[in-house]
């Protein structure tokens, strides 16, 4: 039996497929290749529009050059190094906290942090919970929720509603031993 999934077929040309698949070397691109996990900069415990907004940003970011992006040129993402900054998590074997850089997302969604290699940005920590730069406006520095199951509230349901089926098996059986019990008053 042959595989289901098609082989490329071979071919001189190199087609474009449409304008998002042509590389600019001026353009900013990112590489999640340098992520980390702390207890401070995770995924964990993000509202469910976070990832929807963050790839928004990493799209619109894309179409710019990265001195646009340091030079706040485009002050949507608020670019800035963080020269100054106490991370409360130590960063990466070789990581200098000069070259470290914020991108935000959006105010109220945090950004990400990491590093710039040429025009390519190396998402080394996720901050939705603006831990870099604690504030009391948006709750202080937080450790983020411990990791679960993005179906956690399913999850949830699916036990409660399994342990109602027992409890109503048990009042079922329940009644239908009293059921034999009951005097046929007509005799």
């Amino acid at each position: 039996m042959g595989s289901r999934i098609p082989k490329p077929k071979s071919t001189s040309q190199n087609r474009v497929i449409g304008p998002y698949f042509i590389s600019t070397k001026e353009n900013v691109s990112f590489s999640f290749a340098a992520i980390e996990r702390t207890e401070y900069f995770n995924l964990d415990g993000t509202c469910e529009n976070w990832a929807s907004e963050l790839f928004e940003m990493l799209k619109n970011a894309s179409n710019y050059p990265k001195v646009d992006l340091i030079t706040n040129k485009l002050r949507t993402y608020r670019v800035h190094n963080h020269e100054n900054a106490k991370p409360p998590s130590p960063l990466p074997k070789g990581v200098a906290l000069k070259d470290c850089y914020q991108i935000r997302i959006s105010k109220a969604k945090g950004g990400i942090h990491g590093v710039f290699n040429e025009n390519v940005f190396y998402v080394i920590w996720f901050d939705p919970l603006h831990n870099m730069y604690p504030d009391d406006r948006v709750g202080g520095l937080r450790k983020v929720h411990s990791p679960s199951s993005c179906c956690k509230d399913r999850d949830e349901i699916i036990a409660k509603l399994k342990d109602k089926i027992i409890q109503l098996e048990e009042d079922c059986r329940f009644w239908e031993s009293e059921a034999g019990k009951v005097i046929n008053i007509e005799e």
